[in-house]
């Protein structure tokens, strides 16, 4: 049981499907978001969430990368 509520919850797996680039559970999220009685700028605001999740991953990742290797020239 949990103690956030189930709008939350989705949005919460939507940020997170979203950096985990994963289509089909954003598509199946978005339906148990709206049924929780989600809108889409909470939606938005729960991809705009997972992005800076996924970004700033990267971008410790790069510095991973660049520690572990070597400096690499990433393209943009």
């Amino acid at each position: 049981m949990s103690v956030l509520d189930k709008k939350t919850m989705a949005l919460i797996s939507i940020g997170a499907a979203y950096a985990v680039n994963c289509k089909p559970c954003m598509e199946l999220l978005k339906k148990v978001a709206v049924d929780a009685g989600a809108t889409s700028e909470e939606m938005h605001d729960a991809v705009a969430a997972g992005e800076k999740v996924k970004n700033g991953a990267a971008v410790k990742a790069r510095g991973f990368a660049n520690e572990i290797f070597g400096e690499i020239a990433f393209e943009a």
